[in-house]
């Protein structure tokens, strides 16, 4: 009944039914009734946030200028007058210089020559890029496009936005 009370206030899941039950009430087995309580409790379970796995941060070897490139895309975007929705980021990773270009569509050619015309003919290769698993970044196109120019290509998790600068 006490258990009930206390966590039907707000469903505040095991750990913290424990904590609000055990500064008033003692009883031998209160850890053990308590957790059954909680983990029977249908809004409990409902409403559960499971804890989120987060990868190792990545170690990368200390670059030179312009020699390792981060690369996303960012949108949709709400549509511009001229019909852009989406921007292709690209940031140096030593100096962190950025470059953000608007672009009406993602496809992996478009991705392509934006880095090409954007990046390459005004920075030169770079060493490495890293990039996520974006399907333009997965393609043939993309994916020769950076064997031909001698780019060893990182990729990061979807999921997990922090390598990517």
């Amino acid at each position: 009944m006490v258990s009930k009370n206390v966590h039907d206030t707000s469903h505040p899941g095991i750990r913290a039914t424990r904590k609000l039950v055990s500064q008033r009430f003692f009883w031998p087995g209160l850890n053990r009734d308590v957790g059954q309580w909680a983990r029977k409790c249908i809004q409990c379970q409902r409403s559960k946030i499971s804890r989120h796995t987060v990868s190792e941060l990545q170690k990368f070897p200390e670059a030179n200028r312009l020699s390792h490139v981060h690369i996303d895309i960012v949108g949709p975007l709400p549509t511009t007058e001229h019909g852009y929705r989406y921007l292709i980021t690209m940031i140096d990773r030593f100096t962190r210089w950025p470059k953000a270009i608007p672009v009406k569509e993602i496809t992996a050619d478009i991705v392509g020559k934006v880095f090409y015309d954007i990046w390459i003919a005004r920075f030169g290769v770079p060493d490495r890029l890293t990039s996520d698993q974006g399907r333009q970044f997965e393609s043939n196109l993309f994916s020769e496009l950076l064997k031909v120019l001698g780019v060893k290509k990182i990729v990061v998790a979807l999921t997990d936005r922090r390598p990517t600068g």
